[in-house]
């Protein structure tokens, strides 16, 4: 489906990044309000609390599996706007809610929604831009449009928080203009016949299993100062919840730009890109591990945002060099729903290097964060020079 072939709205790519600004955020979206979640439920323990973040991550995996394979028999449009009525409904549903079991629920049913729209979303970005130089352009846009969601939802959402807990979930209101973009500039996408219903499928390569797990623990890396931020903030007196949202929201400023430059980035960098990107993210949690004021904090999120806008997108970009056109749909659903994985094991991930008794476990959870980034950035590296350079094709 070829953009210069069809009649398609201007505001169709608008409409597509719209859907990504939603995505990739979402879950942690209401971290700022951690601290004041675990005060609201104080029998619950701060692992548990973790859950409101990390639970939705989890169903979008299954969720996000099933949808991919359902634009096999179901047009994606139709997916895409089920997904989205799921998450504006129990997105905001979760600050409704009287008791920690049912707020979980929410997040089930959140995370359900959530995990149709996500690989829809990038796998759009294919659908309509063929063109690898195009496409590298618009996924960096899209790793932009994801940190701009990011922006505007912690800073919300820390402002919201510092009033009441609650109110942090209506931030998933936003989701009613892209349905009303998606239904006005979407075109149908109902599922394309075979070329040649008698040619043999290629299998998918099992690489798409490395790369998904490069991806789950780059996520991990990322999110962690989502997950462990406003709790490390409290612990040591360096700021309340909405100075923890503006700490979370400014940081995707640098990650935006990082995000737009992706395509200059990738020319003059090539499959260098990763390495580069983790060892800048690494040095920003350094920097917060050793923070002592709150401007220190600021610039390690500065620093961990810059490294994160050019180490998350190009993941995607690796897919055409290892499944055909016909298997990306289901390829990028494996590393997105893999990818989201990482929210979830990341609290778990960093427990396994921390003693929680240990007064200083938040900061050595940052100092994991950064050692690990590294070592799966150099891992990509190697992968990628196991992969053809030209991407595959369709069988005939």
């Amino acid at each position: 489906m070829q953009e210069e072939k069809l009649n398609l709205p201007k505001m169709l790519i608008p409409s597509i990044l719209s859907i990504s600004i939603l995505t990739i955020m979402a879950p942690t979206a209401v971290s700022p309000a951690m601290a004041a979640i675990k005060e609201a439920f104080p029998e619950v323990s701060e692992t548990m609390a973790k859950l409101v973040l990390t639970l939705p991550t989890l169903v979008m995996i299954p969720v996000g599996l099933t949808s991919a394979k359902m634009t096999s028999k179901i047009d994606k449009k139709k997916l895409l706007l089920t997904g989205m009525t799921l998450f504006l409904v129990f997105g905001v549903a979760g600050g409704l809610v009287s008791s920690f079991g049912m707020l979980l629920l929410m997040r089930v049913l959140f995370g359900v929604g959530l995990g149709i729209m996500t690989p829809l979303s990038t796998s759009l970005i294919f659908d309509f831009a063929p063109q690898p130089e195009r496409r590298s352009k618009l996924l960096g846009i899209q790793g932009a449009s994801n940190q701009l969601g990011g922006l505007i939802f912690m800073s919300l959402s820390g402002i919201l928080a510092a009033m009441s807990w609650r109110y942090s979930f209506y931030v998933y209101a936003f989701v009613v203009v892209s349905i009303i973009l998606t239904v006005m500039y979407l075109p149908a996408m109902p599922p394309q016949p075979l070329k040649n219903p008698n040619a043999k499928p290629k299998k998918m390569s099992k690489k798409i299993v490395i790369l998904a797990f490069f991806a789950c623990m780059i996520f991990a890396c990322y999110f962690i100062i989502n997950t462990d931020l406003a709790i490390f903030m409290a612990k040591d007196n360096l700021g309340d919840a909405k100075e923890c949202g503006y700490a979370l929201s400014l940081m995707r400023i640098p990650a935006i730009i990082a995000g737009i430059m992706l395509a200059k980035i990738m020319k003059k960098l090539g499959d260098f890109t990763m390495p580069v990107a983790t060892v800048v993210m690494a040095g920003g949690y350094l920097m917060i591990a050793l923070a002592n004021s709150y401007a220190m904090v600021m610039a390690g999120c500065l620093v961990v945002g810059l490294g994160g806008g050019f180490a998350l997108p190009p993941i995607s970009l690796y897919l055409p060099r290892i499944v055909t056109p016909r298997q990306r749909t289901f390829a990028i659903a494996i590393i997105m729903s893999v990818a989201q994985l990482g929210q979830f094991i990341s609290p778990l991930y960093t427990s396994l290097f921390v003693d929680e008794s240990n007064p200083d476990a938040t900061r050595v959870r940052f100092i994991v964060a950064a050692i690990t980034s590294v070592v799966i950035g150099v891992a990509v590296w190697i992968f990628s020079n196991t992969l053809p350079k030209k991407p595959l094709q369709d069988e005939e």
